[in-house]
């Protein structure tokens, strides 16, 4: 068993000429490349050969001390050695010359040795914590006067079940109840992943405070993977886009990763089935590195800029899917799945890194803040890959900059989701505004702006559903008299300007509740509400005709038209408006017949 181990790199910002942002990509290109920087001397600069490793002195219980600077180091090549042949090696142990606590990546066991001097004063219970979780096999050994102290010996690790510690604890705590004296503590640590081993010895009481923050940290940064995971399975749900879908999948598993990396899982989860904590490490970054395939070809529109890179993100997500089933069904190892998740989990990026910034240069802010968080992400892959590899020194820093990093391109993606979002409601609302203006256009007269036919369909349903007893809606049909000669005299510019003149002079002896329009040439319909009975509804009509009769001044044109009108009443001759229609037509038709220049509606019968 063993744990993942992530790789990043960093990236190059020379010669950006982009506008938007220029400023803060330099800045933030300073800092990563001086993390790289940091990292690469840390690596070239092993920690010095000590010449001597005096004894641990507990005398002050107020005081923590550090294991470090008194370890010496056996190595045992085939993991196998009991504690009496590694009791027989002691004289061949060495000062480790390594970065401060860490080994590296290797597959053989280590034993650590240092002295402990135990003064009365700092009589009590004592704690060595080994402060990274991801470590396979932890056995503490305890000699006095070169005699092992059966009762002293204990054992943790993650590959084996909580209930073998003697403390439950998110990392590997030995607790020491000794008498005074000087002993010395022999710590086999084995793993498949780097071999890390910050260690301290302290108090109950100094270490329930300590762990009391970092819980509280980690607590905070899982509250926030989790905020951040619900926003996006509400947005999806709501906005129904594959996009939060695929977000939702990657910081899923992303966070996931960090809280059984962390000791969280083992803690407080999992404790007795550790083979969770062997599969869980691969299958998580897998699963990610899955989400991030889809989220990435979604979220950067690759297709509209490379239909074949788009495939390749889709089987890639695929690729990373089947593999989680391989390790699952014990078809794939640990090694297998730790193997393809170092690839599938970082490849996303890297193939995406061309296409973001080709949107970066067309304008594109969301593709400068995903610059902006990969860079983050990179500095910290790359931190930890270096740290499992052995060439950094294992610090607080060191040891959480691949959570931190993962934090802020998190919320990277979450600005660029908030700005896809904002475009989505952009392009719905232009979406409706087009469709609005198509259906104005659709239902309107072009040349006088009134209803069509089609329009006016659509509009007087409302209408007839909204007549009220004892309360008549009128249809009026308006057919001009004289207006054929003045299209044929004087031309249809000026025919156009007639009918444009007749519109207005209609529209001003009605409410604007009712209704106007040009159903073709030169006929008209109006729709007239709220009448008390067919008195009113022939007064209006009168009204109209008068209002066409005046001379109309059109530049240097005078022209003079008539009108027979005729119409019906809802719901006396009907409520279809078909109709009603053919009712008024039929009276408009009959007041042709009988002269012109009048307002009639059919009788009862006729």
């Amino acid at each position: 068993m063993g744990r993942f181990r992530v790789f990043g790199a960093a990236v190059s910002s020379g010669g950006l000429k982009v506008k938007v942002g220029c400023r803060a990509w330099r800045l933030l290109s300073i800092q990563v490349w001086w993390g790289v920087l940091w990292a690469l001397l840390a690596a070239a600069w092993p920690a010095a050969v000590r010449a001597e490793t005096p004894p641990i002195g507990l005398s002050d219980r107020a005081r923590v001390a550090e294991v470090w600077p008194a370890v010496t180091v056996m190595v045992d090549p085939g993991a196998r050695w009991t504690l009496d042949e590694a009791r027989l090696h002691l004289p061949e142990r060495r000062v480790p010359q390594v970065p401060h606590s860490n080994f590296g990546e290797r597959r053989d066991a280590v034993w650590l040795v240092w002295d402990v001097d135990l003064k009365p004063s700092g009589r009590g219970l004592w704690l060595l914590d080994v402060a990274y979780s991801a470590l396979d096999e932890v056995d503490l050994h305890v000699l006095r006067d070169g005699q092992p102290l059966r009762e002293a010996h204990q054992r943790a690790g993650d590959g084996r079940p909580m209930s073998w510690r003697a403390m439950p604890a998110r990392t590997h705590v030995l607790p020491l109840d000794l008498a005074p004296g000087r002993y010395t503590l022999l710590l086999r640590v084995a793993t498949t992943g780097g071999l890390i081993t910050p260690m301290q010895l302290l108090t109950p009481e100094q270490y329930s405070q300590r762990e009391y923050r970092v819980q509280l940290v980690q607590g905070l940064s899982s509250g926030i993977v989790l905020c951040l995971l619900f926003y996006s399975l509400a947005q999806w749900a709501s906005l129904r886009d594959g996009m939060f879908a695929f977000y939702s999948l990657s910081i899923s598993g992303l966070g996931l990763f960090l809280f059984s990396f962390n000791g969280l899982g083992l803690q407080h989860l999992w404790g007795e089935h550790v083979r969770v904590s062997a599969v869980l490490s691969p299958a998580c970054v897998l699963l990610s590195g899955a989400g991030a395939f889809l989220f990435i070809d979604r979220v950067l529109d690759i297709r509209a800029l490379s239909r074949r890179m788009s495939r390749v993100m889709q089987v890639g997500a695929v690729a990373a899917v089947v593999s989680v089933a391989l390790l699952l069904v014990d078809v794939f190892g640990y090694r297998e799945g730790q193997q393809a998740s170092k690839v599938l989990g970082q490849l996303p990026m890297f193939l995406a890194l061309p296409f973001a910034w080709r949107r970066w240069r067309q304008g594109d802010r969301a593709a400068a803040y995903m610059f902006i968080g990969w860079a983050v992400y990179a500095v910290g892959g790359l931190t930890t890959a270096l740290l499992l590899a052995g060439h950094v020194a294992a610090t607080p820093v060191t040891l959480n900059a691949l959570q931190a990093a993962s934090l802020v391109e998190m919320v990277m993606w979450l600005v660029v989701m908030g700005m896809r979002v904002e475009q989505l409601r952009w392009a719905a609302e232009q979406a409706t505004r087009d469709g609005d203006h198509l259906r104005h256009l659709a239902e309107t007269d072009a040349l006088t702006g009134l209803l069509n036919r089609r329009g006016l369909q659509a509009a007087v349903t409302p209408l007839l559903d909204r007549l009220r007893p004892g309360r008549l809606l009128a249809v009026y049909l308006v057919d001009l008299d004289g207006f054929k000669q003045i299209n044929d005299l004087r031309g249809h510019e000026v025919g156009d300007r007639v009918l444009v003149e007749v519109g207005l002079r209609l529209c001003a002896q009605v409410r604007d509740v009712d209704l106007v329009s040009r159903t073709g040439g030169d006929e008209f319909v109006l729709l007239v509400g709220d009448l008390p009975d067919d008195a009113a509804a022939e007064r209006i009509g009168e009204d109209l005709m008068q209002a066409l009769e005046a001379p109309m001044v059109l530049g240097t044109h005078v022209c003079r038209v008539g009108a027979t009108i005729g119409y019906a009443l809802a719901p006396m001759d009907g409520l279809d408006m078909a109709g009603l229609l053919r009712r008024a037509d039929r009276a408009m038709y009959l007041g042709k017949q009988a002269g012109k220049r009048q307002v009639r509606r059919l009788a009862q019968g006729e």
